[in-house]
């Protein structure tokens, strides 16, 4: 869901009919409950080739995992892209400023790359989540990697705390390797 003002959203990933092809789609909600209009499709999901499965130019584009961000007077997009079961996995963000009609696909900007991808001990990062510390003074990031760098779903949870760039955007860094829970500033589960 997306709150701004006194309205409310619902941003999902699905089929435009039968075709195994994945978008992102918002509606307008009259509650909590209630989708109240027609989806509208927010971006294509091939514009670069980090979006299509196994990061093949050939292959289709592939969005899924939604989840929203808001501070600053932005709200974010934060996707998972590429295909679920190969090392490709990652994150990409849509990104508008919190006045604009999110019904609107042109109110929205894709970023041109990747916001948070694997790294040679850390592969298939994706369908990311966001809390704070119990305090509330850093903002957390938790995400799935794959354990192997061969196709499939077996995985492994990790967290970390992310900052912001000066100019407002949300800086995750890079994903947690596999250790031993010494580094207190993150953890991999």
């Amino acid at each position: 869901p997306l709150e701004l003002g006194d309205k409310l959203y619902v941003i999902w990933s699905g089929w435009p009919a039968k075709d195994d092809v994945q978008y992102l789609y918002i509606a307008t909600m009259s509650n909590p409950y209630t989708v109240a209009g027609n989806r509208v499709k927010l971006c294509e999901n091939n514009t670069y080739v980090w979006e299509r499965v196994s990061d093949k130019p050939t292959e289709r584009g592939l969005h899924e995992g939604p989840q929203i961000l808001k501070r600053s007077g932005k709200v974010f997009i934060v996707y998972s892209c590429s295909s679920s079961w190969e090392s490709t996995y990652k994150l990409g963000m849509l990104y508008m400023d919190e006045k604009a009609d999110p019904m609107n696909p042109a109110s929205w900007t894709k970023a041109d790359k990747p916001v948070f991808a694997g790294t040679p001990q850390v592969f298939g990062v994706g369908h990311a989540s966001f809390t704070t510390s119990p305090d509330g003074s850093q903002d957390w990031i938790v995400h799935h990697a794959k354990i192997s760098r061969e196709p499939g779903w077996q995985r492994a949870v990790s967290l970390k705390p992310f900052g912001w760039t000066k100019d407002g955007m949300p800086d995750f860094g890079t994903p947690v390797p596999p250790g031993d829970g010494k580094d207190r500033k993150s953890t991999r589960l």
